[in-house]
C-alpha cells in the first residue's frame, strides 16, 4: 500500500507539471464559451445641468470626477463659450498631442478620436539595460478610449474621429468635438499623484454626449477600445496574451489562440480562426488587455453590455499581431437640449496583485492564479515581506523556500521516517506473500498488522507530496506573470521570469538552472531509502529526475530555483534524520515462518532435554 501511495504521489506530482509544462506551449483553443450571463437591462442615466453628480457605485470604487467648475478653477466640462465654437465637421488635420504625467506614467492624448496615443511605464524598462520605458500602446494606429461604432461589415469604425483642445490643468485635459447631426462630445481626463486618493497608474475619464440639435437623436450602441498589447519579449507567441471581462458572478478570458486556425489532436479539436470576438453581455463590470506582465482595466461606473474582441497588426517586425477589445455601451436616445454622461476608470500598469484588488471589482482575477489562487496570494504576501528586508528577488525565493520547509518539515519527517521503516520490512513482507500468495486477503490482513507492529504509516509517502503539489502549483501561477521578477536577476541568471538560457546550441537554448534541479533530485532519491522492491516501480523513481528535467527546461528561472533549493534542503534533512535514532523500529517485527517454526521447535527440544 505504501508502494501504492508513493507512486499515486509521484503520478499526481508528474500530471502537475505534465500540466504546467503543456501550459508553456503555445495554446490555440477557443476560449470556453461564456456560462448563463446574468441578465440585466443596462440602466442609462440622463444628466442635465441640474443634474446631480452620479453615484459611485460598488465597494472600493474610487472614482476621481471630472466635475463641471467654473472658468476660474480652470476644470474641466466646463461650459463652452461662444467664442470656442466646436467645429462641425471633421476634416483631415494634423494629429496633436498633449501629455499628462506623474512619477509613474507619462499619458500622451491624441487628437484623431479625443484619446490616448500612449501611455510610457516611468517604473518598467522596454527591455533590460534600457533606458527607455515600457509604453502601452505603442504599436496600435488606435487611440485607447477612442470612440467606435459596429459597421455593417462587422468591424468598429471611427466615431467623431476629430477632436480639439479645449482646456489643460497640471492634472486634467479636456477635449471636444461636433457631429454634423449636432451633438457636441466632450472628453475629460485627470490623473493624480497622490496615492492615498487614487492609483497613480489609474486615468479617470469622462465622456459626455450633448445634443445641441432641435431633434431627439439616438445614438443607439458605442464602443469604448480598451487599446491593445504585444506579447511580451518572453511569451512571443502570445500564451498570455488574453482580453478578460467580469460579469459579476465569474471572469472569462478570450486567447489569442481564438484567432488562429488549429488542426487540434488527430483532427480531435480542429477549428478555425476567427476574425473577432463579439458578444452582448449584461453585465460587464470591467474589461481589460493584458501580456505577461502589463494589464489595462477599464472599470465604467455603469456596467457595460457587451465586448469586442479582435487581432491588431502593430506594426513591428518581431510582433506578427497583437490583441485589441472594447466595451459596448447602450447610449440610447438623446433628447433635444439633454445630455448623457459616462464615467470610467482606466488603469494601465503592472500586473500588480495589491493594485488590482485595491480597485474594489474582482479586478485581481486578472492574475489568473487559477485553483490554487488562494495559496498563490499568501506565497505573494509572503514574498513581497521578505522582499521587502531582503532586496534581492532570487534570496527572496530562497529564504521563501526555507520558509515553506520549515512549515512542511513535520510531515517530511514522517515521510522520510515511513520509507526507513518501509525499507526495514521489505524481506518480512516478501516472505508474508509468498507464504499467502494464494490468499490475497489473508496478504492484506498481515501486511497491515506488520505495518502496524513496525509503526508504518501506509499514506506517510503520499501526504506530504500531496501537500507540496498545491503549494508548487501556486507558486507557479504567481511566478509566471509576476511583473516583480521581471528582469530580476540572481547569480548568472539576468531574468528570473524566464529560463536561464546562457546561450544556443544549433538553435537549442541551453539553460543551467534545470540540470541542477534534475541532480538534486537524483542525488535525494539516491539518499532517501527504497521502500520497494518492485522492480517496475524502481525504475520509474530512478526516471523521475529525467522526466522533471524535460518539463521544467523552459519554467521560468525562479520556480526552478525554488524545486531546486527543495531538493537541497531535503537532502540536508534527510542527513539530518539519518544521524537521530529512530525511537520505534530496531529491527523489524518477522512474521511467523516456515522457518522460524522450526527453529522453535528446535529449540523446544533442546529445552525439554535439559
Amino acid at each position: 500500500m505504501d508502494k501504492k501511495n508513493g507512486l499515486i504521489g509521484a503520478v499526481l506530482l508528474v500530471a502537475a507539471f505534465g500540466l504546467m509544462f503543456w501550459q508553456s506551449k503555445v495554446t490555440t483553443e477557443r476560449a470556453e464559451q461564456s456560462r448563463a450571463l446574468v441578465s440585466q437591462e443596462q440602466e442609462i442615466k440622463t444628466y442635465t445641468e441640474t443634474d446631480k453628480e452620479p453615484k459611485l457605485t460598488g465597494e472600493g470604487k474610487r472614482f476621481t470626477k471630472i466635475s463641471q467648475p467654473t472658468d476660474e478653477e480652470n476644470g474641466l466640462f466646463r461650459v463652452v463659450s461662444e467664442e470656442k465654437e466646436l467645429a462641425k465637421e471633421f476634416p483631415e488635420v494634423a494629429e496633436q498631442v498633449y501629455s499628462l504625467e506623474n512619477d509613474f506614467i507619462n499619458v500622451r492624448f491624441t487628437t484623431r478620436g479625443g484619446g490616448i496615443k500612449d501611455i510610457a511605464l516611468k517604473k518598467y524598462p522596454e527591455a533590460q539595460g534600457d533606458p527607455d520605458p515600457y509604453v502601452f500602446n505603442k504599436y496600435s494606429k488606435k487611440a485607447a478610449l477612442a470612440l467606435a461604432y459596429l459597421g455593417s461589415d462587422g468591424s468598429l469604425k471611427d466615431y467623431a474621429p476629430q477632436f480639439e483642445l479645449i482646456s489643460q490643468g497640471n492634472d486634467k485635459i479636456l477635449f471636444g468635438a461636433k457631429t454634423p447631426e449636432g451633438i457636441e462630445i466632450y472628453r475629460g481626463y485627470s490623473i493624480t499623484d497622490n496615492e492615498d486618493k487614487n492609483d497613480p497608474y489609474i486615468v479617470s475619464h469622462e465622456t459626455r454626449f450633448v445634443n445641441k440639435s432641435s431633434d431627439d437623436i439616438d445614438l443607439k450602441s458605442l464602443f469604448v477600445a480598451i487599446g491593445a498589447y504585444p506579447p511580451t519579449e518572453g511569451d512571443t507567441f502570445g500564451e498570455y496574451l488574453n482580453f478578460g471581462y467580469y460579469n459579476g458572478h465569474d471572469a472569462e478570458f478570450v486567447k489569442i489562440g481564438t484567432f488562429h486556425d488549429s488542426k487540434g489532436f488527430f483532427g480531435i479539436g480542429k477549428k478555425s480562426a476567427a476574425t473577432e470576438v463579439y458578444k452582448s453581455v449584461r453585465p460587464v463590470i470591467w474589461g481589460s488587455i493584458k501580456n505577461q506582465f502589463f494589464t489595462s482595466v477599464l472599470t465604467p461606473e455603469i456596467p457595460a453590455n457587451g465586448i469586442y474582441v479582435s487581432t491588431i497588426d502593430l506594426g513591428k517586425d518581431s510582433y506578427e499581431e497583437g490583441l485589441m477589445g472594447s466595451l459596448e455601451f447602450s447610449i440610447g436616445q438623446i433628447e433635444s437640449g439633454k445630455d448623457r454622461l459616462i464615467g470610467m476608470e482606466y488603469y494601465v500598469g503592472p500586473k500588480e496583485y495589491t493594485r488590482l484588488e485595491a480597485m474594489g471589482q474582482k479586478q485581481d482575477l486578472i492574475m489568473q492564479f487559477g485553483f490554487f489562487r488562494y495559496i498563490s496570494q499568501i506565497l505573494l504576501v509572503m514574498m513581497k515581506w521578505v522582499h521587502s528586508i531582503v532586496p534581492n528577488w532570487g534570496l527572496t525565493i530562497i529564504f521563501v523556500t526555507v520558509i515553506i520547509k520549515l512549515i512542511l518539515w513535520p510531515l517530511t519527517a514522517i515521510q522520510v521516517r515511513s520509507a526507513s521503516r518501509m525499507a526495514k520490512i521489505q524481506k518480512p513482507l516478501q516472505e508474508l506473500k509468498e507464504k499467502y500468495k494464494d490468499n490475497p486477503q489473508k496478504i492484506q490482513t498481515e501486511t497491515m498488522r506488520l505495518f502496524k507492529e513496525n509503526k508504518v504509516n501506509p499514506a506517510a509517502g503520499c501526504l506530504p507530496l500531496l501537500v507540496q503539489l498545491p503549494i508548487f502549483l501556486g507558486l507557479y501561477f504567481m511566478l509566471r506573470t509576476s511583473s516583480e521578477l521581471r528582469f530580476a536577476n540572481f547569480l548568472w541568471i539576468h531574468d528570473l521570469s524566464v529560463p536561464d538560457t546562457v546561450g544556443f546550441v544549433s538553435g537549442f537554448p541551453v539553460n543551467i538552472l534545470p540540470f541542477i534541479m534534475a541532480l538534486s533530485m537524483f542525488w535525494q532519491m539516491r539518499s532517501t531509502p527504497t521502500p520497494t522492491t518492485d522492480n517496475m516501480q524502481k525504475k520509474i523513481f530512478q526516471l523521475m529526475p529525467f522526466i522533471f528535467l524535460i518539463f521544467c527546461y523552459n519554467f521560468p528561472s525562479g520556480l526552478v530555483l525554488y524545486w531546486t533549493v527543495q531538493n537541497l534542503l531535503t537532502i540536508l534533512q534527510q542527513s539530518l534524520m539519518k544521524k537521530m535514532k529512530d525511537p520505534v523500529v530496531v529491527a523489524p517485527v518477522v512474521l511467523d515462518t516456515k522457518s522460524q517454526r522450526k527453529n522453535s521447535k528446535t529449540k523446544g527440544l533442546k529445552s525439554k532435554k535439559k
